[in-house]
């Protein structure tokens, strides 16, 4: 809302003028008082007389949500980032936000998005102004308490046709990807729609492209004999040579027939070793192709947006090279010599164990925003599939290979090739759709002294299913299984405004006010789950903003963490046990044995703005949580971890890593403590040159700090055995430090952002239980920067090749940093180089997108 006063009786109708123009160009932001403009005020403005020489003409901003908004960033300070899409800026914009991990709730021109999430797609030339909402707002509109939301208000009118292109790389080299995409966005009034499609690619990253100690064994292309003891093979041999002969190679006729004591003395110690780096790899190469539409226009009195999604991912990835060890039994037709040899050979050549994970899916969704009578309406459907197959294999089948063998069937060769069949292989696909669907109606019941008394009911529905089907190398698929869940959940929430300061900003409470929410879920094979809570905002003072919420929640397991494919892939971690770097298989996806748990969460929080307005803000909050019987994720697998959840962990007969179970997990009690503060200021925001007009591209420049203080981390993972101190022995920082600093203008600008986390140290590894590792993260700087050529030399005439060019680049680590780690010593254990803490290292991206 804005409104002009004390304004002389003769430009009364003047005034009415004024409320018109206001009303039909709201883009142009407010109008300074006394300005005379001719015609009557169209619906929806309000002028109203004051005193006898006084007018009040109060009309709605365009695009302005119910709630107030705590910030704004105008269409400067938005060009000043160079994002390319909303969703890069909003990224960028988090510290200012305060989201956090959090989904943000966004509205598009003060009406709730729904499932409509194609807006994250537009360029950032579309936005007139970003507005974050007060903390309160995500009670208003259905949403949990403590949820940031922010509204995107869109131009009026705009259209864009823009095409780019990025290529990254590592710096050290061995790893490069590039992407494509075009996006076309168009918007007449409230009609508007935007179509992109994507594709890119990351080559495949080898252990070859660093310094990287292989894995012990031996690794050889061809194969070879030798003795089972590891002397002379057969003297035979070694007289055919001329030479004693330990080993040698597998002859190539051999791959048809069986060889004679003469083929193998031409091979007579000959071996083919290979580097068995070059046949794995660090980050399998991945390739990604998506498409979206979608449009929103009028129907009658609602608003309607339909979105398609389309998607397509796949990733390779070489798992190492595969070798047999095979006793060949004298008297066997394959061998002409007098006693048993040992036969060493890879599965086929240079054939590397293969990992490949294939996922496509599709989404279509509509959203409707509308008021019934005094009721705002906002309806949500949505529909997905998705197809999923995994492919990991594991070796070779030594014993069903050494029975064929000892079978002594001539149809099978030992030294040729061999079918798929020999090799131990997992594959898995898997087939899901899902039926959505969120009801939120929003009325004001009465307005009291201090605002409208607002009630909020929000119902939600999804129906999911998930097939799978568990195969082997051959190829052969078991039945299908297929598992089917409902979920059902409805809120309620009541906004009540308890005082609120008058026009002057005089009032005996400030701004005070009451939010209040109770939930309830049910899910199949579930009881009901409850959640209450309740959220208080007090501003004593203009310039003060105080928070608390308290929270109680009954959480039962999401369809995810339930039903989730079943992906195996293979990690490259550090076993504190054996104090050496493995590469199990790593297995994820759902848990169907998960259990219900509860969290109680406490938070309160200040914000004061000393300087009035959005120039400096100090936060500081408090939060707690205690979670019992909740799901978590599967930690890093520290000794304690591993003695804690024994079954998800196999090892070998050595003692070495083989297979980790790292789907979700329930932990008996999760405690949680933390204060955090943070700084930001922005300079150069609504700054105004002569006569009260924008000043020609203002420099804007803005700064976050913030710093996060862990007080407490306890994790409980079963009753019955003592708990975990993450902070104190578990390996995890107690301090966290972030930065990030903006300066620039429309056509060029850059961004420094760093992260710097304390020391940890972890107790209880090596195989006496007494090793301390000390770990101390580096101090990560990443800076991005961008250029419009056009902006920067705007006396030039005439179209050239950088015309409505923008070029951006982007340097992750600049200073190339890892994690250092030690053990109580002052040594650096196995496994924890430089290479191997971090083998990518620093990584520059450089983006060129044209406007067309």
């Amino acid at each position: 809302m804005f409104a002009l006063r004390k304004v002389s009786t003769p430009l009364l109708l003047g005034m009415a003028a004024y409320a018109a123009a206001a009303h039909a160009e709201p883009d142009k932001g407010d109008v300074a008082a006394g300005t005379v403009l001719q015609g009557t005020a169209p619906p929806g403005v309000i002028v109203s007389p004051g005193e006898p020489d006084e007018i009040v003409v109060t009309a709605d901003r365009y695009g302005e949500a119910k709630v107030a908004a705590e910030s704004e960033f105008d269409e400067a300070e938005i060009a000043s980032h160079g994002a390319d899409d909303i969703q890069d800026l909003l990224a960028e914009l988090t510290p200012f936000i305060g989201n956090g991990d959090e989904e943000l709730v966004i509205l598009i021109n003060g009406k709730p998005a729904g499932f409509d999430r194609s807006v994250l797609s537009y360029p950032t030339e579309a936005l007139q102004r970003l507005a974050v909402l007060k903390p309160e707002a995500a009670a208003q509109y259905g949403e949990p308490a403590g949820k940031r939301v922010v509204n995107l208000v869109l131009k009026k009118h705009f259209s864009m046709l823009n095409a780019d292109a990025g290529i990254d790389f590592a710096t050290a080299g061995g790893q490069y990807g590039g992407t494509l995409a075009a996006t076309r966005t168009a918007i007449s009034g409230d009609t508007r729609w935007n179509a992109q499609a994507r594709l890119g690619a990351d080559s495949a990253f080898r252990k070859t492209a660093r310094d990287i100690p292989p894995r012990d064994g031996v690794f050889d292309s061809v194969g070879f004999i030798s003795g089972l003891e590891g002397g002379e093979i057969d003297p035979a041999l070694s007289l055919a040579a001329g030479e004693p002969v330990s080993v040698a190679a597998i002859p190539a006729g051999a791959l048809s027939v069986p060889p004679s004591l003469g083929d193998f003395a031409a091979t007579a110690n000959t071996v083919h070793a290979v580097d068995p780096n070059r046949f794995e790899t660090l980050q399998s190469s991945r390739r990604n192709a998506s498409l979206s539409i979608g449009v929103t226009r009028p129907l009658g009195d609602f608003s309607a947006s339909l979105n398609f999604n389309a998607s397509r991912s796949s990733s390779d990835g070489l798992r190492g090279l595969p070798m047999a060890s095979l006793v060949i039994p004298v008297g066997s037709p394959w061998s002409p010599f007098a006693d048993d040899i040992l036969l060493t050979r890879p599965f086929a050549g240079e054939r590397a164990l293969r990992t490949a994970n294939d996922a496509s899916s599709l989404r279509a969704s509509l959203t409707i925003n509308g008021n019934i009578g005094s009721w705002q309406t906002n309806l949500g459907m949505t529909y997905s599939r998705n197809w999923s197959s995994n492919l990991l294999e594991n070796g070779i089948d030594i014993a069903r290979v050494q029975q064929l063998i000892d079978a002594g069937d001539p149809r099978f060769n030992p030294y040729g090739p061999w079918d798929d069949g020999l090799l131990l292989a997992a594959r898995r696909r898997t087939q899901g759709e899902n039926l959505g669907a969120r009801f939120n109606v929003r009325k004001t019941i009465i307005d009291l002294p201090a605002g409208p008394l607002v009630w909020n009911v929000t119902v939600n529905t999804s129906r999911n299913r998930s097939t799978s089907r568990n195969g082997d190398s051959s190829g052969d698929y078991a039945d299908a299984v297929s598992v089917a869940r409902q979920q059902t959940n409805g809120q309620m929430s009541l906004s009540l405004p308890i005082s609120r300061r008058d026009e002057t900003g005089q009032g005996w409470l400030g701004d005070l006010s009451l939010d209040l929410n109770a939930s309830a879920q049910t899910m199949t094979n579930s009881r009901p789950q409850e959640r209450f809570g309740g959220n208080v905002n007090w501003s004593p003072w203009p310039v003060v903003q105080l928070r608390g919420s308290i929270d109680y929640a009954e959480a039962a397991p999401s369809f995810d963490q339930l039903d989730a494919p079943i992906v195996t892939t293979v990690n490259r971690i550090f076993d504190y046990t054996r104090q050496e770097v493995a590469e199990p298989v790593w297995i994820t996806g759902g848990n169907p044995d998960l259990r219900r748990g509860s969290r109680q969460s406490l938070s309160l929080a200040a914000t004061v703005r000393p300087l009035d307005g959005q120039m400096l803000t100090l936060n500081l909050a408090y939060r707690q949580s205690v979670a019992k019987g909740g799901v978590a994720g599967f930690p890093e697998l520290t000794p304690a971890i591993e003695a804690a959840f024994p079954e998800r962990v196999t090892r070998d007969a050595d003692g070495r890593l083989v297979a980790i179970d790292a789907r979700p997990i329930n932990i008996a009690r999760d405690t949680d403590a933390e204060l955090s503060s943070g700084l930001t200021l922005r300079l150069g925001q609504g700054r105004r040159g002569g006569g009260g007009k924008p000043a020609a591209e203002p420099l804007q420049f803005s700064l976050s700090v913030n710093h996060r203080w862990r007080l407490k981390s306890e994790l409980l993972t079963r009753s019955g055995v003592p708990a975990i101190d993450q902070l104190s022995g578990g390996g995890q920082s107690r301090h966290t430090l972030t930065l990030q600093a903006s300066a620039g203008k429309r056509g060029i600008g850059a961004t420094l952002n760093g992260h710097w986390s304390s020391p940890g140290h972890l107790v209880g590894g090596g195989a006496n239980g007494d090793d301390a590792f000390r770990f101390k993260p580096p101090i990560v700087l990443n800076v991005s920067a961008f250029v419009e050529p056009d902006h920067l030399f705007a006396g030039s005439k005439g179209k050239s090749l950088l015309s409505d060019v923008k070029i951006s680049v982007d340097i992750q680590n600049i200073f190339n940093g890892y994690r250092r780690v030690t053990l109580g010593d002052g040594r650096v254990p196995a496994g924890y180089s430089r290479d191997e803490i971090d083998p990518l290292g620093r990584t520059m991206r450089l983006t060129v997108r044209k406007r067309f």
